[in-house]
């Protein structure tokens, strides 16, 4: 199952028909069935289903002028219980063009380097890579993978920044996480209402450990770090591998799969929950809780301090610790 960070959907072209033309009263009901049938969390059905037939007799539902309206206003209500739910117009058969049709989120990140922005060496040898979201496993973004870890393999520490991170799949979770942990490390599980099975996801034990457990490592994430970004940071937090820094991600914990409701519109419901073997809970809701809470937008200097500040004690080379020194007095006495 595959997570995604989900995209409020704005108008597809103009449709002049009635509002009764909606079908604002079908769409909800269908919602209604679908979310009792499929939704993992069933505690939350009863809630979401009674706000669902309160919206349905609403006097604000019958002033849309458009499908795709009422498809945002739904995803807008159902967030408030879930944060992976959607609703969507893809218009029907006779109003489908190639332009109302958006690109994926797995075929932006294949095609933009597999998420990957950023990949550098720190002042004071330390590791920076920045990346948007967590492709699918092919051997070219496995090979992407590989090359980013070679080359931050001789830093001193390594800061990974997942302030914008939206997600993606769990696999990649697992590919990265193989460099940093040793091998049958237990990183997470998914329970799936329709099976009522637990399937565990583990580091890959064709991937050798490059960084070992003593290795400085340090996360960055943000109100905007989302879906399989937080379970790699949760994951890391809770086996106490990294050093977790920046505000609450946005709570995304139930990866989801998009279901028909009729008439053109379809919804994003989450169909599966994380399920972490050491705390037996996941973040939904509340978000991944950083070990430092900073300003995200201060969250890189704060963790390059920190990276800098443990090496200054650690190494011995006189010319590194020059250089460690220079670029935390640097950093220490920048304005804000």
């Amino acid at each position: 199952m595959k997570y995604l960070a989900l995209l409020l959907i704005g108008a597809i072209g103009f449709n002049s028909e009635a509002t009764e033309s909606l079908g604002t009263t079908t769409t909800v009901n269908s919602l209604i069935k679908t979310i009792e049938a499929n939704y993992v969390q069933t505690e939350k059905v009863a809630s979401i289903n009674a706000q669902l037939l309160q919206l349905a007799s609403d006097e604000d539902l019958t002033g849309f002028h458009h499908p795709a309206e009422l498809a945002t206003f739904l995803t807008a209500q159902l967030k408030v219980f879930d944060t992976h739910f959607a609703v969507q117009y893809q218009g029907k058969n006779s109003e489908k063009t190639e332009d109302s049709v958006k690109e994926g989120w797995f075929a932006t990140l294949q095609r933009s380097n597999f998420g990957f922005n950023k990949v550098e060496i720190l002042s004071g040898n330390v590791g920076y890579i920045d990346f948007w979201g967590f492709d699918a496993v092919t051997d070219e973004s496995r090979a992407t993978v590989k090359g980013l870890m070679q080359f931050v393999a001789h830093s001193d520490a390594l800061i990974i920044d997942l302030r914008r991170n939206g997600g993606g799949d769990p696999q990649m979770v697992q590919l990265i996480s193989s460099y940093f942990l040793p091998k049958k490390t237990h990183l997470n599980s998914f329970y799936s209402r329709a099976t009522g099975a637990l399937t565990e996801f583990w580091t890959f034990d064709s991937i050798e450990q490059m960084f070992g457990s003593d290795f400085p490592l340090y996360i960055l994430i943000s109100n905007k770090t989302f879906s399989a970004a937080e379970e790699f940071s949760y994951n890391f937090k809770q086996l106490k591998r990294a050093t977790i820094i920046g505000q609450s991600s946005k709570g995304g914990a139930n990866p989801w799969q998009w279901f028909e409701l009729g008439d053109g519109f379809r919804a994003a419901i989450p169909v599966s929950m994380a399920v972490n073997p050491i705390s037996k809970t996941n973040w939904e809701g509340v978000g991944v809780i950083p070990d430092i809470n900073v300003a995200s937008e201060s969250a890189l200097t704060h963790a390059y301090i920190q990276a800098l500040t443990l090496l200054a004690k650690l190494k011995t080379n006189p010319y590194q610790l020059v250089e460690i020194n220079q670029k935390l007095t640097e950093l220490t006495t920048e304005k804000p």
